[in-house]
């Protein structure tokens, strides 16, 4: 049988030194690759800067078959996206001077592609400028992922029917707040001319207030209030706006302008009554509220409409996304109500809501229109495709050849 071996506590301490020195070894190395890889990295970046540095001194001084060589191994993987600017400008001039126009094309190109709204200013060359004549970078589409807002409804009459006298009638609306969400595409048909489509979820909200069976002063009968009612709308649906959009750009804003045409599928038209009934018996006043439940109303509403669309708005470009902001008026053309069903009470739950709402209630429902303001914010991602101006050759009637720019 194996004796246990006994330490000494000087031993113990020894022990445990060497096994920590192993362990500070091990950090070491690992700490000295950190810093290496670091280093080198940050190295790297900072020999790239002076790469690009001196670049532009070569060109200063003339060696611009220098310049090419020199950029070659930072362009790939290496500079920063304002970097890869400068340094594809810097060789698109360079190409130009020493006579390699095609270069000089693929230089400008592969500029846009990392820069696609980038554009010659007041300090750009010449050559630059000209060059610059011969690309576009508009984008064939801009996406709209996302668009929500809000929206504020307003009810136009355009005949007045009710129980009561439609002449003396006290009904009023009031608009309400609702939201809409969606998304959309632009088709960019020219440089600052596009056609734009969206599809978008509502919910609009508006509120109807009348006093019914009042007797006003200076009737034959005791002056009364008369009954109220009060009747909270909802209506759910989908809209599909197109239209034709113009923007222009300053910097980094781009108002725009729209004007269009909007179709509307609602889906879901509620109704939530609340009816007091008062009572006058000499000067005692007694009210018996009836808070109805939602009542269905979508048998004696046209669920497809159809709107004028018109809207303003702006775009702030940050890097190479946009964020919008924008008003839009839709001017209602159909008359919401379904004027050839609203009495009509056959058998199931949705005609018994209609019975109810015109018996219990007392409600018969105006012929009225419904005008829209929408407010949205929304996100802009343009789909970019520089590329060069394409020139087509044809014959006139002369037979001398034109070129035509596409």
């Amino acid at each position: 049988m194996k004796q246990p071996v006994h330490l000494t506590i000087m031993e113990v301490v020894v022990k445990k030194r060497i096994e920590l020195n192993k362990m500070y070894k091990g950090y070491r190395r690992y700490t000295f690759f950190c810093v290496f890889l670091f280093v080198s990295i940050y190295g790297y970046g900072q020999d790239c800067v002076s790469s690009l540095d001196l670049a532009k001194a070569s060109f200063q001084g003339g060696k611009l078959y220098d310049i090419p060589q020199i950029l070659e191994s930072c362009i790939e993987d290496g500079f920063s996206t304002e970097q890869k600017v400068e340094a594809f400008e810097l060789l698109s001039l360079v190409y130009l001077y020493i006579d390699e126009p095609e270069k000089a094309e693929e230089s400008y190109l592969n500029l846009l592609k990392a820069d696609p709204e980038w554009a010659p200013d007041s300090a750009s060359e010449v050559e630059i400028d000209y060059l610059s004549k011969k690309f576009k970078t508009t984008p064939i589409f801009t996406l709209y992922p996302i668009k929500l807002g809000v929206n504020y409804s307003f009810v136009k009459v355009i005949n007045i029917n009710g129980v009561d006298n439609p002449a003396t009638t006290k009904q009023s609306y009031t608009q309400k707040f609702g939201f809409q969400v969606g998304t959309g595409v632009d088709w960019n048909i020219f440089k600052n001319i596009s056609l734009g489509g969206e599809v978008l979820f509502t919910t609009k909200n508006y509120q109807y207030h009348n006093n019914l069976f009042a007797n006003p002063p200076g009737s034959t009968l005791q002056e009364t209030p008369g009954d109220s009612l009060v009747i909270d709308f909802t209506n759910n649906g989908f809209e599909v706006p197109v239209f034709v959009r113009y923007t222009h750009k300053f910097k980094k804003w781009y108002p725009f302008a729209y004007l269009g045409y909007m179709f509307s599928y609602t889906f879901s038209f509620n109704g939530k009554p609340a009816y007091f009934d008062i009572n006058v018996k000499g000067t005692d006043q007694t009210v018996n509220p009836d808070v109805g439940r939602i009542l269905n109303l979508n048998p004696i509403r046209n669920s497809f409409n159809h709107s004028i669309l018109g809207g303003l708005g702006i775009k702030y470009r940050l890097k190479y996304e946009y964020f919008l902001f924008e008003v839009r008026y839709a001017l209602g053309l159909k008359n919401v109500l379904n004027a050839n069903d609203q009495f009509n009470f056959g058998s199931g739950d949705t005609q018994n809501d209609i019975r109810a709402y015109s018996y219990r209630y007392a409600q018969v429902d105006d012929d009225f229109r419904i005008d829209n303001v929408y407010i949205n914010l929304g996100f802009v991602h343009p789909l970019y495709k520089p590329r060069k101006i394409e020139k087509k050759r044809r014959k006139s009637r002369n037979r001398s050849v034109e070129e035509i720019e596409e």
